[in-house]
């Protein structure tokens, strides 16, 4: 496996074609410590819970008129 280049005006050196085919490699899983999986996860119970409330202010909006 070759290493990333760190020089951005390398990417301006790539054929069209090149380019394409460099930036549909897939990258690698990151690993996520514990602090930041928590915070994804949290941020999912947030989502979860505004959802219904956002949802419930629209329909009660709609009503109102």
């Amino acid at each position: 496996m070759t290493s990333e280049p760190s020089d951005p005006s390398l990417f301006e050196a790539l054929e069209p074609g090149q380019l394409t085919l460099y930036s549909e490699r897939p990258l690698p899983r990151r690993r996520l410590g514990r602090g930041m999986l928590a915070l994804l996860v949290l941020l999912r119970v947030y989502v979860l819970i505004a959802i219904p409330i956002v949802a419930y202010a629209f329909v009660r909006a709609l009503l109102a008129h």
